[in-house]
């Protein structure tokens, strides 16, 4: 915005000063000229009432001496019988005896030529007879001082128009400072700093945007803290039922009920958990042994795949892993594809859990054995884990691989089954 205004201001700026200057410019090229014609004819004049008093030459010479335009040889005089006075080099050019006979029918008049302007002026003698006086204004003194003036009205007008963008750019400073204040809240806003506010600016308009922002965030304030409470109360509400759960499932004695209660009460801490983050995570900066976050889930997932006859696998490298990311977070992810493996598939169908690494990269897949899907990429797209059923398996590993770095990817097998794989940076400081 400040380049436009200041763009907008050196267009104005410029067509007002050429609007000024070139008629300014071409006064000055007429009053020199006018100043020039005026000499030249003044010195004709005077020599006019010696030449009413007397036709000697002698006098006659003596007078045009005193004239500027005829020391400098530009001015003479045509006496009766072809005498004259002073020098006539610079009059008698083309044209020159049709221009004395004109003047000596008793014309005044001026005629432009190459290299100046010549005068010619009548004067009746004493004796009823005619005189002729010839001036001659060459092209140097009708431009006597106009390149001078042109170059000051030059320095003039880059002048002013310096001075018009330096006025413009303080004022477009002003407004884009209000401005790059205004979008400086807007992307702490954006960046989850949920007490960013603008300054009232002293632009209307901007004032105004600036306001709405303000309470565009102070209304999703108090939306996020009515979204918390409200799941802090389900959150409540499910305590009493799910505690009455587990003391049926412990009555029973089937260690898999028990197990399936720890995970539904586990996904409801994580939902109230998962509510009560500030609107956009930080960048990642925690680190965590995906190794052993692989060994532990796995673990924790073969007792249910024991009972339901499932054959599993797990491949992990020695030593750890560490990857972006929290470890929470990846074990919540890791849980999500599991939990899909033992959801979607029927039981017996065996899995595997595979975690490679390259130089940079951690590579974890989830491999089962069952019908796969028939377009993975439209399943990943709308947050579905297969065979037909809407979940948030996948939904919640995509987000964890991109809030550490990664990707998330669908394959499907030639062999057949589907297979998921969470793309992670290897932290660098491993």
């Amino acid at each position: 915005m400040r380049r436009r205004l200041l763009l907008i201001v050196l267009a104005a700026s410029t067509l007002v000063v050429v609007a000024f200057a070139i008629p300014l410019g071409l006064l000055v090229q007429r009053v020199a000229e006018d100043r020039a014609l005026d000499a030249a004819e003044r010195d004709a004049a005077a020599l006019a009432p010696v030449l009413a008093l007397t036709d000697d030459v002698d006098a006659l010479g003596a007078a045009l001496e005193r004239t500027g335009t005829g020391r400098d040889g530009r001015l003479a005089v045509w006496l009766p019988g072809d005498r004259t006075v002073g020098s006539t080099a610079q009059l008698e050019a083309s044209g020159f005896h049709d221009a004395l006979a004109l003047a000596r029918s008793g014309l005044s008049f001026s005629r432009p030529r190459i290299g100046g302007i010549d005068l010619w002026s009548p004067v009746v003698l004493a004796g009823g007879e005619s005189a002729v006086i010839g001036a001659h204004v060459p092209d140097e003194l009708l431009r006597d001082g106009v390149t001078t003036a042109w170059l000051a009205l030059g320095v003039v007008a880059l002048a002013l128009i310096a001075g018009s963008l330096v006025v413009a750019d303080r004022l477009a400073r002003s407004l884009t400072r209000d401005a790059q204040a205004l979008a400086a809240t807007a992307n702490s806003l954006a960046q989850g700093r949920a007490d960013a506010r603008t300054e009232p600016s002293d632009t209307p308009e901007l004032a105004a945007a600036g306001h709405a922002l303000n309470v565009l965030a102070d209304r999703i304030d108090e939306l996020r803290a009515a979204e918390r409470e409200r799941v802090a109360d389900l959150s409540h509400r499910l305590r009493t039922p799910l505690t009455a759960l587990r003391l049926d499932a412990e009555a029973s004695g089937a260690s898999s009920l028990v197990d399936g209660v720890d995970r539904l009460e586990g996904a409801v801490t994580e939902l109230v958990r998962a509510a009560r983050r500030p609107l956009h995570d930080a960048p990642v900066t925690a680190t965590a042994d995906l190794a052993a976050v692989v060994r532990d889930r796995a673990a924790f997932w073969s007792l249910l795949a024991d009972e339901d006859g499932r054959r599993w696998t797990l491949d992990v490298p020695d030593g750890e892993v560490v990857v972006h990311g929290d470890a929470d977070e990846l074990a919540a992810a890791l849980d999500a594809l599991l939990g899909n493996v033992h959801t979607h598939t029927s039981a017996g169908t065996a899995y595997s859990v595979t975690l490679s690494r390259s130089q940079d990269r951690a590579i974890l897949a989830v491999a089962d054995e069952g019908p796969g899907i028939d377009d993975p990429q439209a399943a990943l797209d709308r947050g579905r884990s297969g065979g037909g059923s809407s979940g948030l398996g996948l939904d919640i590993a995509s987000r964890t691989a991109e809030a550490a770095g990664g990707s998330l990817r669908l394959e499907s097998p030639a062999a057949g089954g589907t297979r998921v794989v969470l793309d992670l940076p290897v932290s660098s400081t491993t």
